[in-house]
């Protein structure tokens, strides 16, 4: 198996592309000796991950115990056929592992901001206002990406390795 790592200056823009067009992923959270993993939709934009969820629950009080998160985007090319054909465990992939602190945002006029601006904007849908009533049942996550790396393998026993620290 080979790993190639690629220069430091395009392991930004690699890994971004590797996000790019990916709209869910798993976040990890953890507390003491308890772990926790929720799978979640996402938006990316500049560095940060935004995570939309309800006002309460399980995320929100580990974040609140320690915001240290790990999020997780597998792509996989190809369908579970092509898989299964091969008679090993290679195929088409890329991955994602950022590594960054969260929090949990409540205030109303910063909602409505993230929800239009990132969500919808990601999503590719156009900027509504969106109502009150909603934004009283929704809450963001938002993750700051300190470090990220990426893994690739787009040619049987070609791995490429990406990484980057902010």
């Amino acid at each position: 198996m080979t790993y190639r790592i690629k220069p430091a200056e395009r392991n930004n823009e690699e890994c971004e592309g590797i996000i790019k067009g990916t709209y869910h992923g798993v976040l990890s959270f953890s507390h003491e000796s308890e772990p926790y993993a929720v799978p979640i939709n996402h938006a990316y934009e500049d560095g940060k991950f935004y995570f939309h969820c309800a006002v309460g629950g399980k995320k929100i009080d580990f974040i609140k115990r320690n915001p240290s998160v790990v999020y997780t985007i597998m792509k996989y090319y190809g369908t579970p056929e092509d898989f299964k054909s091969r008679n090993n465990c290679h195929g088409k992939w890329e991955s994602i592992i950022a590594y960054g602190n969260a929090r949990y945002v409540e205030d109303e006029q910063e909602l409505q901001e993230i929800l239009n601006n990132k969500f919808l904007k990601y999503y590719g849908k156009e900027k509504r206002e969106i109502p009150r009533v909603s934004l009283l049942e929704t809450r963001v996550i938002v993750m700051e990406v300190m470090k990220m790396t990426a893994k690739r393998e787009l040619e049987p026993h070609q791995n490429e390795f990406y990484e980057w620290e902010k």
